[in-house]
């Protein structure tokens, strides 16, 4: 074995081990417990270009930022412990670390969809409102639309009852018990009719089966004019990231699916005004439509 060839591995593997320590140091970072550990991730991040200002300025929380950074650490490492790897495999806190990072997406609906449709962020501000969060695992996201939008109702579904006795957590800690509803249900078997101002679908973490049933059900339970917003991986972009994206979503179980084919199946299903909604790099791709 040349030089060369070892190089070709070698290069490469110490560049993403080097970018998973700095994924540590700022979950250690943003943690913020008193310690020299601590001061040294600081160190870290400060050399890599993002100063102690950067984390203190933040609209995310402390808990958001440390979920950021180390919800795709814990999935990783339970992928390699040789099982076969599901949500249901995992830590309570890779559970609430992945939820923590879903809770952001409260914050990216108000940035990148309410601003396009106006009537939507009104409507969701009605009483009366509601909203059906699929997966809903710890509760995180269906909480932050809650808080959003203080009129708003959440009923949050998922087919693990360990993250449901989680998200209860959630619920608690939040005050929301009077508007968030949480159920052990399969989304194929939804069974509500004109219920809902908005539903969330999160392709990645839904198996094929019960995506494709789910999404016809959650078409019927829209009340007209309500929108549907599918979670996806974004397939456009260099091939390592979308090799990637595939790898995360097989190996999770979900439905690898990207913006023409979710466009696509919405359009089938006669709902109205399907399109793919532009989302920041590293954020997951979101398509729309409404009945």
């Amino acid at each position: 074995m040349t030089d060369t060839t070892i190089s070709a591995l070698a290069d490469p593997v110490r560049e993403w081990e080097r970018g998973a320590w700095c994924l540590a140091a700022l979950a250690l970072a943003a943690r913020g417990e008193a310690g020299s550990l601590t001061h040294a991730a600081r160190d870290v991040l400060e050399a890599a270009g993002v100063p102690e200002h950067t984390l203190a300025s933040s609209p995310l929380t402390p808990a958001q930022i440390e979920a950021l950074a180390s919800a795709g650490l814990l999935k990783t490492a339970g992928l390699l412990t040789g099982r076969d790897v599901s949500w249901a495999d995992q830590s309570d806190d890779a559970l609430r670390a992945q939820g923590q990072a879903s809770g952001i997406a409260a914050a990216m609906f108000a940035q990148f969809v309410v601003p396009n449709y106006p009537e939507l962020g009104a409507r969701l501000a009605q009483p009366g409102a509601r909203m059906l969060d699929v997966g809903t695992g710890v509760g995180a996201l269906g909480a932050g639309f809650a808080i959003a939008f203080p009129a708003l109702s959440v009923t949050g579904i998922d087919v693990m009852p360990r993250v449901l006795e989680l998200a209860q957590q959630t619920v608690a800690e939040a005050g929301l018990q009077e508007r968030m509803e949480l159920r052990l249900q399969d989304v194929a078997a939804l069974d509500e009719e004109g219920v809902y101002d908005l539903a969330w679908l999160p392709a990645p973490f839904v198996p094929e089966r019960a995506f494709t049933e789910g999404v016809r059900r959650i078409a019927r339970a829209l009340r007209p004019g309500g929108m549907v917003m599918i979670g996806h991986g974004r397939l456009e972009g260099p091939p390592v990231d979308d090799a990637l994206t595939r790898l995360q979503t097989i190996a999770y179980g979900g439905t690898p699916i990207d913006g023409a084919a979710a466009t696509d199946l919405l359009t089938e299903l006669r709902l109205g005004d399907a399109k793919t909604l532009q989302t920041p790099p590293g954020a997951p791709g979101i398509t729309v439509a409404f009945r």
